[in-house]
């Protein structure tokens, strides 16, 4: 089946960010499926791996979804990028959220829907 590789591209952080999150869902109704989801802090300039309150992979049962979220974010980020590793078919559909942290709303102009992710080809 193949692994399919999503990004947000580098995003600036909202000023009300606190939190990133992926919601990974599993529409197979038969069938689990695996979803890796890597945070970076892209404010130096080059990537570095943000940490995760849940699993970096998480393996998703059928006709459920599953939670990825970060760690408060240090102030000192501005820009970060989200990558999300899922199986190359139409079963497994991705958002991610820049949420605040008191009502875990998301922020405008940090929340991306699958179809807004860019396809990458790392080697």
């Amino acid at each position: 089946m193949g692994t399919k590789i999503l990004s947000t591209g580098v995003l600036r952080r909202h000023s009300d960010t606190s939190f990133l999150t992926v919601e990974a869902m599993n529409a197979d109704p038969d069938s689990f499926r695996s979803v890796t989801v890597q945070m970076y802090d892209w404010s130096t300039g080059s990537p570095v791996i943000l940490p995760m309150v849940d699993p970096s992979t998480i393996l998703i049962p059928p006709s459920q979804y599953r939670t990825f979220r970060s760690l408060a974010l240090p102030a000192t980020v501005y820009a970060y990028e989200v990558r999300i590793f899922h199986p190359k078919d139409k079963d497994v559909v991705v958002s991610t959220f820049g949420l605040s942290a008191l009502e875990f709303d998301p922020q405008m102009g940090n929340n991306a829907v699958q179809h807004d992710l860019a396809r990458l080809s790392l080697k």
